[in-house]
């Protein structure tokens, strides 16, 4: 029986596709190398944030199709899965609503400061903050979004309920019904709110830097939903330390797992989560049904529904 691991606590709804199709279910923690290479003879993956590399997939060699559970891929060597004749496959636009929902939450609690307004119930100097920083409201702002697929264009829909002008950075054009398309500077120049929602490669590394953060209006919002590597760390730190901008609102980071001694942790103006944006029912559901289609197609000789081996 074709065999396809999966890691635990994935969706029940995604399980129960690939069993009704015949297939025997496996699962890990998905958490180190050996949580993939004891189980040589699987042929498909539904696969996490564990990186996958060359080296696995050479312990793998029956394997066909690593499918993320989420859009972005950074953690597989794709071009050693294309050596290797491995499908390669992600789900665009399945958990977008939970990711665009996450995008407003982040954006209202870092522009209103309510962790420091929670955190003054039992602590005075948190109340002393909070009364000297009482934030901006979202309504009628500008928002610059970067990054503009599925959960951009959410993110900008759900923005017309805020009567908010909406400032658009991509590599291709968009009509965007509530603002326009522009570049980095008039973003950086003219939101009250960043929004990145990039996905990390070689050209996003790093693109919201010292400079970018020197352009931006100290009462400014950066929100990050995308990758942490989009942003420069050590550079927002000092950017929230000195007032560059007012605050900052991220559902990723750097280097994940967050470590608890991650400065960002500790400064008043910065609302951390620790990369759960695209967690709930629904969109696990949603985004495990699809990473299951695309095993399914795969294993039946069939093109993937959302191939990413060949995008590169």
């Amino acid at each position: 029986m074709t065999k396809v691991l999966v890691f635990d606590g994935v969706s029940q709804v995604a399980v129960q596709t690939l069993q009704k199709a015949g297939l025997e279910v496996v699962s890990s923690p998905q958490h180190q190398d050996r949580d993939f290479t004891d189980y040589p003879d699987i042929e498909a993956m539904i696969l996490m944030m564990h990186p996958i590399t060359a080296e696995i997939m050479d312990k793998l060699p029956n394997l066909r199709v690593i499918a993320r559970f989420g859009v972005g891929y950074d953690n597989v060597d794709v071009q050693a899965a294309r050596d290797r004749g491995i499908e390669v496959t992600n789900t665009p636009g399945a958990n977008a609503t939970a990711v665009a929902e996450t995008a407003i939450t982040l954006m209202l609690m870092a522009g209103r400061f309510f962790a420091s307004r929670q955190a003054q119930i039992t602590d005075p100097a948190a109340k002393n903050y909070a009364q000297r920083h009482p934030g901006i409201q979202l309504s009628d702002k500008t928002v610059g979004i970067l990054g503009f697929g599925h959960i951009g264009q959410k993110i900008a829909h759900m923005l017309t309920g805020f009567n908010a002008k909406v400032l658009v950075y991509a590599r291709h054009d968009y009509p965007v019904a509530n603002g326009h398309m522009a570049n980095l500077d008039e973003i950086f120049t003219k939101a009250d709110y960043v929004v990145s929602a990039l996905p990390g490669t070689p050209a996003t590394h790093n693109l919201i830097d010292q400079a970018a953060f020197r352009k931006m209006k100290t009462t400014a919002v950066l929100v990050n939903v995308g990758r942490g590597s989009v942003v420069d760390e050590p550079a927002l730190i000092q950017a929230l330390k000195t007032g560059e901008i007012a605050s900052a609102g991220l559902d990723v980071v750097a280097q994940e797992p967050i470590r608890a001694d991650n400065e960002l942790l500790s400064l008043p103006n910065a609302f951390v989560l620790p990369h759960v944006a695209s967690v709930s029912q629904e969109a696990l559901d949603e985004v495990g049904v699809l990473a299951a289609q695309n095993i399914l197609q795969v294993l039946a000789g069939k093109k993937a529904l959302n191939p990413v081996s060949e995008k590169g």
